[in-house]
Order: C-alpha cells, then sequence, then structure tokens
C-alpha cells in the first residue's frame, strides 16, 4: 500500500521557489500490483485497480517533478525541479519512494548537478542522462558509474566541453533496453546506444516534441507523439504501428506498459483562461478502453 508522503524534513528540502512551467509531465509507472502511479507535475498520484485516485505526494513551494522510473526492486525514482528567482537558477533533486510510502533523496538538491546525474539506472548501479549541447543542439549521452567520472556514450567532445548540465529529467524520453541499452528519443529520433558506445537508429520522422517512451511488447519502444496526438509502437525490426489515438483536446505525453495493457498519460491542450488538466488511460488486450482518473492541475 502507498501512503501519502508526509515526512516534513524531506519537505524543507523542497521550499523552493517555481515558476509555473507549462511543459506537462511525462512520467508513469505501472506497479506490479496493477496500481498506476503518475505525476501531474506538483503531486505525485496512484490510481489503484479499483479506479480511485488519491495523492501520494504533493511538492512544496511550486516543485515540478517530469518524469518518473520504476526499478527493478518495485521503488520508483522521480527528479524535482524547483525554480530559485534570486538567480534565476533550478536546483535539481532525485528521489527514492518505497512501497512503503518511505522517501529519501539520492541525489541533491543541489544547483550545478554533474554530468550522467539521471533517473534511469542500470543493473550495474550506474545512471545514465540525455540532454543537448545547446538549445536545439545535437544529443549528448553520459552513464555516471559509482567512483568514476562520467563516460561521454553520444555526442562530440568539442559540444560536450561547453556543455553545462541544468535539469535531472532527460530531454525527452527514455528507457533501458533489455540487452542493456539506453533509449533516447531527440527531435524526432530514437536512438540506442550500449555502454560500449555503440549506437542504432531504431526509428526516425517521430514527432519533435520529446515526450514520453518506454519499453514495450516483443522488444519494441512505445512512443508518446504528442503533436501527433497517438501513441506509436516502434518493434525490434524499427517498424511503425499506431496502439492509440487521442481525441482534441487530449494528447499523450507519457506511456507505459503492464500485463498486456497500455496507459497512456494524456494533458489537456493549454488554453488561454482554462484549467490544464491531465488523465490516464487503460487500453486492455481486448481493445477496450478506459479512462482511469483525470486530474485538475493546480496554479503554481
Amino acid at each position: 500500500m502507498w501512503r501519502i508522503w508526509t515526512s516534513s524534513a524531506a519537505a524543507s528540502l523542497l521550499a523552493l521557489a517555481s515558476p509555473a512551467t507549462a511543459h506537462p509531465s511525462r512520467g508513469i509507472v505501472v506497479l506490479g500490483d496493477g496500481t498506476v502511479i503518475f505525476s501531474d507535475l506538483t503531486r505525485i498520484r496512484a490510481i489503484s485497480t479499483k479506479g480511485k485516485m488519491r495523492t501520494v505526494r504533493m511538492n512544496v513551494a511550486g516543485g515540478h517533478t517530469h518524469a518518473l522510473s520504476l526499478a527493478r526492486d518495485g521503488s520508483i525514482w522521480g527528479d524535482l525541479s524547483t525554480y530559485d528567482p534570486k538567480d534565476g537558477r533550478y536546483a535539481e533533486a532525485i528521489w527514492r519512494m518505497l512501497p512503503d510510502g518511505s522517501l529519501t533523496f539520492r541525489y541533491g538538491p543541489r544547483k550545478g548537478i554533474e554530468r550522467g546525474a539521471g533517473l534511469i539506472r542500470d543493473a550495474a548501479g550506474c545512471t545514465w542522462h540525455h540532454d543537448q549541447a545547446r538549445p536545439d543542439g545535437p544529443p549528448l549521452v553520459h552513464r555516471k558509474c559509482p567512483g568514476r567520472p562520467a563516460a561521454l556514450l553520444y555526442g562530440k567532445a568539442g559540444d560536450d566541453r561547453g556543455f553545462v548540465p541544468v535539469l535531472v529529467n532527460d530531454l525527452g524520453g527514455s528507457a533501458l533496453a533489455g540487452d542493456g541499452g539506453f533509449v533516447f528519443r531527440h527531435h524526432g529520433v530514437l536512438r540506442k546506444v550500449m555502454p560500449d558506445g555503440l549506437v542504432r537508429i531504431l526509428a526516425h520522422g517521430l514527432s519533435k516534441d520529446n515526450f514520453g517512451i518506454a519499453n514495450g511488447p516483443g522488444g519494441g519502444f512505445l512512443v508518446a507523439e504528442h503533436d501527433k496526438r497517438r501513441v506509436t509502437l516502434v518493434d525490434a525490426r524499427g517498424k511503425r504501428r499506431t496502439l492509440a489515438t487521442s481525441a482534441a483536446p487530449w494528447a499523450p505525453t507519457g506511456v507505459a506498459s503492464r500485463f498486456g495493457a497500455l496507459y497512456v498519460l494524456e494533458a489537456s491542450d493549454h488554453l488561454a483562461g482554462q484549467t490544464d488538466r491531465m488523465r490516464v488511460r487503460r487500453i486492455a488486450p481486448d481493445g477496450r478502453d478506459t479512462v482511469l482518473a483525470t486530474a485538475t492541475l493546480g496554479r503554481s
């Protein structure tokens, strides 16, 4: 049973101001018992197998969680970005939450993060991080193993020398492949890089919005194509197939899969004067499509 997190000690670490960033969350995971956990940016929500939604944790002072990662041991890892208006910089943190509701910060909060500090953690305990050298610049991927400097596995050394990491969440959706590779999405291209630096392009021509991806059936990957209002499966051979579409005003931002069912995190179109919303859909193996819950976003 996941409990509401109320640690005052941890909450004090979040007490930094933050601007109201309009970029929706892509964070959604599904636990072994079928419980859905997702972020609406300022709150972590849980949806039980009976369809009841509750708040597991609320970020204080406008802290934002953009991404979630489910570890092999069933724990959930998330990022926390809080903006300091005094210097215009972000304080970044990575937290880990256990099924009993206990939460610890495993990194930060701090400004000036290290290369390779990220949510994706492989079997060797190394973290992966995907970013870009500059706005709209080429991608960079780092892997940081305990006790060793971060290794640049994708990108040019010249670009890396001038790179200043800002956020701990990846630039776009990312996932670990079954063979130990790191799969990441950058401006419409889905790539996989191995720990030895070997790179393979899995797909071209995806929407360029850089929202969530997840492991899919048959060794493929699920891609939330927000601008195209659809979820696409890229199979092991690179072929693509649309698994779900979203009707306006909804568009997918995150995706997960469990027990043959597809879970889609959607955000409403951002319109002036209207309240932003997020919702979770479940598409069963038999095609039955159910909206599990809808969350109205608070102002932060």
